[in-house]
């Protein structure tokens, strides 16, 4: 449904209805004035009376047209009949799909303006006449049909048409169809209605409304009828279905008019599960109008503007829940470009801010300053490392030399010489006698080292690897003197393998802070030689843009935008409690005017029901809701409940008992036509449906304007219950037209 909220015309406040309006005041909770002015700004009216019924008969019918089937010769065909004052059948000896539905629906379609033809049945006609009185006028509806489309009039009757005369005009330019019309001859006169036509003007008939097509035709009866009938248009809200709604409620306006009101005329499907008409959701409307309460109208009045108020309280709500969405998320957009305006503002000074540039230079500045320090300690630790480095390689030589020195003495030592490696002069044997006296037995020098005494424990002695490990990590003292030379040595080179790892760990330490130091020094660099360079126009847009920016988001945290809509939605809201009470306050009088009535025409149906054959029937009870439920042999049952035929026959019932009590009450609405389609059908008992028609002839003689048109396939049935003059009956093996 579309958001445009249409607003109805205001009028004039009404007069008088002073204790309806001072009620509804109260309900309300609002002055009288403004009750009057609502309902008035609504076409909310109380009722103004209520017209006499009007009684509508038919008096006959002729269309005539060509049979095109598939695969068939094509047949000219005028079917006329004149109706009876009672019950007229149609009939056919048990055969179905004969022309008895098509007859009912073109009858419908002339009386309605609405066609419910089938679309090949629909084209075969050319011209369809129907003739028909409402009180003392009478009426013609005449029109041409062009594939499948009408185009006619509805005319004023000086006299009454001679069928037998007309068919006979109709046969000439009927039987010229036989012929078909080739592709290129153009538009075809439509032969069959101009003949029609020159024989209604020459019986004088008065145009009173034209049509030009289906929908002009539905307009033109519409007017026609519920001119001449007094029916009133009402308002009516229809929901859309669930599925497409936009919102709950949502629909659309439309008009009770002819359309409906003509659905209590007809009974083409008994099966459906209404008790009048073949709309749910028109039967509501269809009870309150045929039990004649003047409250009628102003209840279906009210109930289409409540349901089109609540569309547009439905719309504006919803409109307001997505403007207020809107709202939430423009403010968090506005925030969030704030933040950003602020983030490039502080990582962009202002290009005029000196003193920013000359704390750049500073930071820079002090950033070189501790990168040369940085640096400095860095080739420090480096020179510590090489020093203990070069200790180390010298020590690890030292130790290598001694290792080597004492492997030779230990070799020599261990040789026996036998001549002089000089002279080849044997030694003798006084010679290794005066060695192992510590004298050399090749140069004679003393052995003084053999000749010593044993050293103390405390003497010099070599280490282990193992002894050094354990000295090293017990941090033991040593007597350097007591060790040998190979084993201080070995001392000295792990000494010097523990200092060089935290030389090396120190220098490793010195070189992080270095490259730290260079890095802070190239950002401070960067900070003062990389800044952008952003003009002055450029700044002060961007603190104009931040400004503005802060503008909107104060104005939308301190102004609600949606306050007109806010404004519309209470207004809405106040209108809607005046028509609620409205509603409630004329429905009340509407159930006082109808709780009678009601009653009334349960006690009608009740007998009628019985008197057409609904087997133990108890009591059938209708409600205002449309709602009938029945009691048969003792047991409850809903009218969707019953059997296709028992609901027929209440059907009937019902718009009898329409007639009768609104007769009695002097508040008869009904126009006194029934027309009834393919009678018999639910029937499994033939003497069932002769004697519900034997009623039915009973009960066009209890109610002088009641006039039955039917159709059955049982046309020996239709001629044992209402006698040959009553009935039209196709011959055997042949369609009724």
């Amino acid at each position: 449904m579309t958001d445009v909220i249409e607003t109805p015309t205001a009028v004039e406040p009404f007069e008088g209805a002073d204790e309806w309006v001072a009620a509804i005041a109260k309900r309300a909770r609002c002055l009288p004035e403004a009750v009057r002015a609502e309902l008035a700004r609504q076409q909310i009216r109380p009722p103004a009376g209520w017209g006499s019924q009007r009684h509508l008969h038919l008096d006959g019918m002729l269309f005539a047209g060509v049979k095109t089937p598939k695969d068939a010769p094509r047949t000219p065909y005028i079917f006329d009949i004149q109706f009876t004052q009672g019950v007229t059948a149609f009939g056919t000896h048990n055969e179905n799909d004969a022309g008895k539905s098509s007859v009912i629906r073109t009858l419908r379609w002339a009386l309605r303006g609405r066609s419910q033809l089938q679309p090949d049945v629909r084209k075969w006609m050319r011209a369809i006449v129907l003739e028909l009185r409402i009180e003392e006028e009478r009426l013609a509806v005449a029109f041409a049909v062009t594939d499948g489309e009408p185009a006619g009039a509805v005319l004023r009757l000086r006299q009454p048409i001679d069928f037998v005369e007309l068919r006979a005009r109709l046969e000439q330019p009927t039987e010229a169809l036989r012929i078909p019309v080739g592709p290129d001859t153009g538009a075809q006169v439509n032969k069959v209605h101009a003949a029609m036509t020159a024989y209604l003007h020459e019986n004088h008939a008065v145009e009173v409304a034209e049509f030009r097509s289906s929908e002009d035709f539905e307009r033109v009866m519409d007017d026609v009828m519920l001119d001449r009938l007094g029916f009133p248009r009402i308002p009516s809200w229809q929901n859309r279905p669930k599925d497409q709604q936009a919102h709950d409620g949502d629909g659309s306006m439309g008009e009770l008019g002819w359309q409906t009101w003509s659905g209590a005329l007809s009974i083409t499907e008994p099966s459906v599960p209404v008790v009048l008409g073949e709309e749910q959701r028109a039967v509501v409307r269809l009870l309150q109008m045929y039990l004649g309460s003047p409250w009628a109208v102003t209840v279906a009045a009210i109930a289409a503007r409540k349901g089109q108020l609540g569309s547009q309280l439905g719309t504006l709500q919803r409109r307001l829940q997505d403007q207020q969405g809107a709202h939430t998320g423009d403010l968090a957009q506005l925030r969030s470009r704030l933040r950003e305006i602020d983030a490039e503002l502080s990582s962009h000074p202002d290009p005029g801010d000196l003193s920013d540039l000359d704390r750049r230079i500073r930071a820079a500045s002090d950033a070189g300053r501790t990168a040369a320090a940085a640096e400095a300690a860095y080739r420090e630790t480096s020179l510590r490392y090489g020093e203990v480095s070069r200790l180390l390689d010298d020590a690890e030589s030292e130790v290598a030399a001694l290792q080597e020195a004492k492997l030779t003495r230990r070799f020599w030592h261990a040789l026996k010489p036998s001549c002089c490696p000089r002279c080849d002069a044997d030694v003798t044997e006084d010679r290794w006698a005066r060695e192992r006296a510590g004298q050399c037995s090749l140069c004679d020098s003393p052995l003084e080292l053999q000749q010593a005494a044993p050293q103390s424990p405390e003497a010099a002695h070599e280490l282990d690897n193992a002894a050094i490990e354990k000295y090293l990590a017990e941090g033991a003292a040593l007597d350097i003197d007591t060790l040998d030379d190979l084993a201080a040595a070995q001392l000295q080179v792990r000494q010097l393998e523990q200092h060089l790892g935290v030389v090396d760990r120190d220098r490793d330490v010195a070189r992080q802070a270095r490259d730290a130091a260079q890095r802070a020094w190239q950002a401070a660099q960067a900070d003062v030689t990389g800044l952008p360079q952003r003009s002055v126009g450029q700044w002060q847009s961007l603190t104009v843009e931040r400004a503005v920016t802060l503008a909107r988001i104060e104005e939308r945290e301190n102004v609600r935008p949606t306050a007109n809509l806010e404004k519309q939605i209470e207004e809405l809201q106040r209108q809607l409690k005046i028509v609620k009470a409205a509603e409630q306050e004329a429905q009340k009088r509407h159930k006082e005017d109808q709780e009678d009535l009601l009653r009334m025409v349960s006690e009608q149906v009740t007998r009628l029901g019985r008197t057409l054959g609904v087997r133990n029937l108890e009591s059938a009870t209708l409600l205002g809701n449309g709602h009938m439920p029945v009691v048969k042999g003792g047991e409850k049952e809903n009218f969707g409940q019953l059997e296709p035929g028992e609901k027929l026959r209440l059907k009937i019932s019902l718009i009898v008992a329409l007639m009768r009590v609104g007769e009695e009450a002097g508040v008869s609405r009904h126009p006194g036509l029934i027309v009834i389609d393919s009678l018999g059908r639910e029937e499994l008992n033939p003497k069932n449906m002769i004697d519900m028609l034997g009623e039915l002839v009973k009960l066009t003689q209890e109610v002088p304007y009641l006039q039955v048109v039917l159709t059955s396939a049982y046309g020996d049935r239709l001629v044992e219950g209402l006698g040959e003059e009553r009935v039209l009956l196709a011959e055997a093996g042949q369609p009724l037209w």
